[in-house]
């Protein structure tokens, strides 16, 4: 993947100098959309801002701590509300909220009368009083509820948007969100800046088809550039759609914002990663790691740039720092794998190998590791691993092809090669005549296939040919003759290698284990011929 995600320090510092924000209005537009605890940052982070309707701020702190179940807390926000501002309805509304949890339907009356009296035909006061009603209980006051929908309809002839909303949230209660939908698609015809709408829709539909829930973000975006709401919510669709350029661009974006989230910038971090624009990614993890060092996330940010970055010495430092600093975390393949890599690059490969074994054990399913492992086992000239690793490998393939077939048995043969007595190499080569000989009856005949056994026959008796070997060389060499272009020394298929090999072996195999002068002759002979012809100017033997 290759993605710009790159902010230049010129571009980001215009970013920051040209952010705005809709400062607690964001809060506001949190609450509404569910998402309560960012409501409760926005809102705390800006409650003393100059901008701020502090009134209404407590109003909609104290709905925070309402559907949190904190109760006292929402009651001092209600009430800090009405005393800043006591012609502010909504706090009226928040108190009566409060009453009706706590079982005093006629205490809450009072206020939401109170309420109305403040805000005569305000619809959207009305409405949030309908919603009090449906969050203590939609079935006992099913009748308030209702009675308050049809004068907020009244009162607005039909054009709040938070009519729609509150039906809208109540179908996706009773689980029908085509219905739902719907209903948020009147909310943002009535107001197309509507943004509860917007993502109250956008999040109906995403797991439907995530390019139209993708679209409505879009338009609200291009609606209201500068609220930090739509652009996270926004960038995150991106993120799970895996549209990771646009999600990167955006986030890029939306932490210019006074009203982002710390996580939100690790999240940065993490794409631009995954962007594979791994000095941009170190710089936001250290960033954030010079107000948070123990972040986990980022440590593992740090030291997989590094990596990336070839940087192997810091790389494995701050990788042995992750694992020590954070015992029993929830570690991943990658962040073994990664380790790994940076190990090898240090030149440390053993203790590689034993970042690659812990993989191994904790992902046993994964085929790509396995693959990986057996390479490194076999750079380690630790052969009989590398063909146990590659064997659990191909275990896991349900039709393995003829190459992966191949491979196994070279692996079986440098181990049996390789291996420590003559018993342990034949059953290694044992292991590896078995894939040959799957390869050889799937396959169009290939000299390569009937070579590869027999060298697997010479391996498992003790380097010595036997008849099993020499009948494998000699079906090589017919299927060489059947081509003359084979003995042909401008042909780069390395054929007259392959009639140097056989004929040695047959030599040695006539004259030693099987003797017949004649056809020891014979091979020299073709022998000799071959070795003029790979070396014109030296004299055959």
């Amino acid at each position: 993947m290759k993605f710009k995600l790159f902010l230049s320090l010129a571009l980001a510092g215009g970013l920051l100098a040209s952010a705005q924000t809709q400062g607690y209005k964001d809060g506001i537009e949190y609450y509404k959309a569910g998402q309560y605890d960012n409501a409760r940052t926005i809102l705390e982070r800006t409650l003393n801002d100059a901008s701020t309707d502090k009134a209404l701020a407590n109003y909609y702190l104290g709905q925070v701590a309402l559907a949190k179940g904190e109760k006292d807390a929402a009651k001092a926000y209600f009430e800090k509300g009405r005393d800043l501002d006591p012609a502010n309805g909504y706090n009226y509304v928040g108190l009566g909220a409060l009453d009706l949890l706590n079982g005093n339907a006629s205490s809450a009356a009072d206020y939401f009368k109170e309420a109305g009296k403040l805000a005569k035909k305000n619809a959207d006061l009305t409405i949030a009083i309908a919603r009090a009603y449906y969050n203590a209980d939609p079935v006992l006051y099913a009748k308030e509820i209702q009675k308050n929908i049809d004068k907020a309809r009244k009162d607005s002839k039909n054009q709040d948007p938070s009519i729609y909303i509150l039906e809208g949230d109540m179908l996706s209660d009773a689980k029908d969100y085509g219905a739902a939908a719907a209903k948020y698609e009147n909310a943002i015809f009535n107001d197309p800046t509507n943004s509860e709408g917007y993502v109250k829709y956008a999040n109906a539909y995403f797991y439907v088809n995530k390019n139209y829930g993708i679209q409505k973000l879009e338009e609200l975006l291009a609606k209201q550039p500068n609220s930090a709401m739509a652009q996270r919510e926004l960038a995150e669709k991106y993120f799970l759609a895996d549209h990771w350029k646009k999600a990167s661009d955006l986030y890029g974006k939306y932490i210019q914002n006074p009203n982002h989230f710390p996580e939100d910038k690790a999240r940065y971090a993490v794409l631009l990663y995954w962007g594979e624009k791994y000095p941009e990614s170190l710089n936001v993890a250290n960033q954030i790691l010079a107000q948070d060092p123990s972040n986990f996330l980022m440590q593992r940010i740090r030291f997989l740039d590094q990596t990336a970055m070839k940087d192997y010495a810091a790389a494995v430092d701050n990788a042995a720092k992750f694992f020590a600093d954070n015992a029993g975390g929830n570690f991943t393949t990658n962040d073994y794998v990664t380790y790994a890599e940076a190990l090898t690059g240090a030149g440390q490969d053993s203790l590689a190998v034993v970042q690659y074994e812990i993989a191994a054990e904790r992902d046993p399913k994964n085929g790509d590791l396995l693959k990986n492992l057996s390479t490194v086992y076999s750079q380690n000239k630790d052969y009989a691993k590398s063909a146990e690793a590659y064997d659990a490998y191909l275990k896991l393939q349900d039709n393995p092809s003829l190459n992966d077939l191949f491979g196994m048995s070279g692996r079986y043969l440098n181990a049996a090669l390789n291996a420590s007595d003559s018993i342990q190499a034949k059953e290694l080569a044992a292991r590896g005549l078995e894939y040959v000989g799957q390869v050889i009856d799937r396959a169009q005949a290939n000299p390569l296939f009937f070579q590869r056994q027999g060298r697997l026959f010479i391996a498992a008796n003790e380097k010595k040919p036997d008849a099993k070997a020499i009948e494998a060389y000699d079906k090589m060499l017919e299927l060489l003759d059947a081509d003359p272009e084979n003995m042909n020394p401008a042909n780069a298929n390395n054929a007259l290698d392959m009639y140097r090999e056989a004929y040695s072996f047959e030599i040695m195999y006539y004259a030693n284990f099987n003797v017949d002068k004649d056809k020891q002759a014979l091979f020299t002979d073709k022998y000799n011929k071959v070795k003029e012809l790979l070396n014109p100017t030296a004299k055959a033997e």
